[in-house]
């Protein structure tokens, strides 16, 4: 795909976002960032060049939190690129612990204070999950602001609040309840994947989305699907059947897509 003749809009890349792996690049003229690093290089790599994404254009990395599905390439892709990691403070840790990051790589913590990368504007947010210290994200342009929230066992009013001035929203839906429910996990592991502090199902990101599109949100992708516990058309049916029912419509009112659960393709939106 050709980046000429694109103006300075804000253009979103989503490489995967489920249980197996996550990674998102964003970019504005021509430098971007990533979320979450959870392919190794050869697989990464491969994603920006088929997008056509030179490598040089990636200044920084934004880690979530520490569970593997989201820093698994974190350290080649360090050595290899030399760019300044961020996080929270309580996943700086945990990287470090797990030796997750190339020995001289810059870290810096995010907090409520905006992070500056070129021309985009990255603003962390605090998300309810299992982890030490887990983040969401806006990234914003100057002109528009998109989120990204995933790993979260509920939404958060003040989130919900920020998610509500963005013109694109990355929103997980991580699991069907009956699914759930009749697979082989453990019992416990079952109860904190459905808990406040595991992630959102299906029906609780049809809640949202009709919240947020109640603000004024128009455009969504459905991220972080389990590959055990969800389909990617069994949760795109969920949001658009139950926003059918309050009288929206998928394709004229909003705009619904899901993110790969693989790294075969990529997801492409345009703002």
């Amino acid at each position: 795909m050709s980046q000429k003749g694109l103006g300075d809009k804000m253009r979103i890349y989503s490489l995967c976002s489920s249980s197996s792996g996550n990674c998102t690049y964003i970019e504005e003229k021509n430098s971007g960032i990533l979320i979450d690093a959870g392919f190794g290089v050869r697989n990464t790599c491969r994603f920006l060049a088929e997008a056509g994404i030179p490598e040089t254009r990636i200044r920084a990395i934004f880690i979530t939190h520490e569970h593997s599905d989201h820093i698994s390439g974190l350290n080649r892709l360090t050595q290899r690129w030399k760019i300044p990691v961020y996080a929270s403070y309580g996943t700086l840790e945990k990287l470090l612990e797990k030796d997750a990051i190339s020995a001289d790589v810059k870290l810096y913590e995010i907090n409520r204070r905006p992070a500056v990368i070129e021309d985009l504007s990255i603003t962390a947010f605090h998300t309810p999950h299992d982890s030490a210290e887990s983040l969401g994200f806006f990234v914003s342009n100057g002109k528009l602001q998109a989120g990204f929230c995933t790993d979260l066992g509920y939404v958060p009013d003040d989130v919900s609040e920020g998610l509500a001035y963005c013109k694109f929203v990355l929103l997980e839906s991580n699991y069907d309840p009956a699914m759930l429910q009749a697979g082989n996990y453990p019992f416990l592991l079952k109860e904190r994947i459905a808990s406040n502090f595991g992630h959102l199902s299906n029906d609780d990101c049809a809640l949202q989305v009709k919240k947020l599109l109640c603000r004024g949100v128009q455009r969504f992708l459905l991220g972080h699907l389990s590959r055990q516990n969800n389909l990617p058309e069994l949760a795109y049916e969920n949001v658009v059947s139950y926003l059918l029912s309050n009288g929206f419509q998928v394709g004229i009112d909003y705009q619904l897509a899901v993110a790969p659960v693989r790294n075969t393709n990529y997801q492409f939106v345009e703002l």
